[in-house]
């Protein structure tokens, strides 16, 4: 049976006196009988033997008496309660779930204006701790939701032809760091909710490497016809000039007849290496944070759910590029087994574009003027009204059942 930490205080009391008394030899046996009843790792017991009950002088005057005491844990004031908690989860779902790293500025510069929303009553008391709460603590408090709300969808990407493939550039991950702006990655996103067969709609996600600047379509389907139609739409509406497209090598994006338009455009359409999905990471990144954190992994088809999709990008992406703050990675250095990152300051895609000196100054006035047009809390209220209707306007997934190994698709009811 397991001895007390009373019961192995008291054994240690009676055995040290013992053990300083003896010959090596006898200490020896005693310190094998008394790590057998303790459990203690043979150094520590030598340790507390050695000098349990024993007078030490602390100066000229003093003299101490070393003994085995039962430390209490401190116990520190929880300045983070329950009430904070409770404020600050409604808050981070109704932002797109924000990383703690990016949440955090975010609150510090958007406090006052989200207290004054009836939809989210705090006390003065929860207010100024949010207005100096740290990514660490937010991360912390809101460690449970974010389990339960994990979850993984699925990938539709079909490979390009080899011989297109050919026809096309590629560009590493390295290459597609640019010091100006004007290098755009591409990407689909499928909302199959989970079975890939049939027509359902998918998500362009279109991202600019240097400010970070992100916007999305929505396809009916990934037919070229609404993959271009989103790319022309797309050049007149994006902040800075288009120099290169880059994407993965997708038949959707690797195809003879987005090579023409680029060609006619003057832009450049370069690919990833086969692969190799690192090559397209800064728009792969946007697929969780932007894409499945809003929208979710529901299944959507035809005009309706186009549309409904589209309803709430047109909101979130006024937030994601004009309010929230995002963070660009540094530099990154390996000592021993521990990989270093270091990233800046956290800023909007609008403070980066408005910081960039290559950008023309009558465009940064046109962005500081949308800017000014836009209430943070009106733009996240028609987001999560346009959220539910989203929610209604999923159908149902499509069932397989298999029937003698073969599987037969049943086409879902109503």
């Amino acid at each position: 049976m397991e001895l007390t930490l009373k019961e192995r205080q008291k054994l240690t009391s009676i055995t040290a006196k013992k053990y300083r008394k003896a010959q090596k030899r006898e200490k020896s046996k005693i310190l094998d009988t008394f790590v057998a009843q303790t459990g203690y790792a043979r150094k520590y017991a030598i340790h507390i033997l050695a000098n349990e009950g024993k007078v030490k002088p602390v100066n000229n005057r003093l003299r101490a008496k070393v003994s085995q005491k039962s430390r209490k844990k401190r116990v520190y004031p929880s300045v983070y309660d329950t009430a904070v908690r409770d404020a600050l989860a409604p808050i981070w779902m109704a932002f797109s779930f924000l990383c703690g790293k990016l949440l955090a500025p975010f609150l510090h510069t958007n406090i006052d204006a989200i207290a004054n929303d009836p939809r989210f009553p705090m006390s003065l008391e929860v207010i100024d701790k949010l207005r100096r709460i740290s990514p660490a603590s937010i991360d912390r408090l809101l460690r449970k939701t974010k389990a339960a709300l994990r979850i993984k969808g699925t990938c539709g990407t079909r490979p390009a032809p080899q011989h297109l493939k050919a026809l096309i550039p590629t560009l590493t991950h390295f290459d597609c760091i640019q010091d100006k702006p004007g290098l755009w990655q591409i990407d689909l996103v499928q909302h199959d909710g989970g079975n890939p067969s049939g027509e359902f709609c998918y998500t362009l996600t279109i991202t600019e490497i240097r400010t970070t600047w992100t916007v999305h379509y929505v396809l009916r389907n990934k037919a070229f016809k609404w993959v271009l139609l989103a790319l022309k739409t797309a050049l007149t509406q994006l902040p800075t000039p288009v120099h290169i497209f880059h994407a993965d090598n997708g038949s959707e994006f690797i195809n003879v007849c987005l090579l023409t338009w680029c060609k006619e455009k003057g832009i450049a359409l370069t690919r990833s290496r086969t692969k190799r999905k690192n090559d397209n990471c800064f728009v792969e990144q946007k697929n969780a944070h932007t894409v499945r954190k809003v929208i979710g992994y529901g299944r959507y088809c035809g005009d309706a759910g186009v549309t409904a999709i589209q309803d709430v990008y047109t909101h979130s992406d006024r937030l994601r590029n004009f309010f929230y703050p995002n963070r660009k990675l540094i530099s990154k250095e390996r000592v021993g087994s521990t990989l270093k990152k270091k990233y800046d300051k956290p800023q909007s895609p609008f403070e980066r574009i408005l910081a960039e000196g290559s950008v023309a100054q009558e465009l940064k006035q046109q962005l500081i003027y949308q800017k000014t047009q836009l209430d943070l809390m009106a733009e996240m209220r028609l987001m999560n009204q346009a959220l539910d209707k989203l929610c209604s306007s999923a159908v149902p997934v499509p069932q397989f059942v298999h029937m003698r190994g073969k599987p037969l698709h049943i086409k879902p009811q109503g």
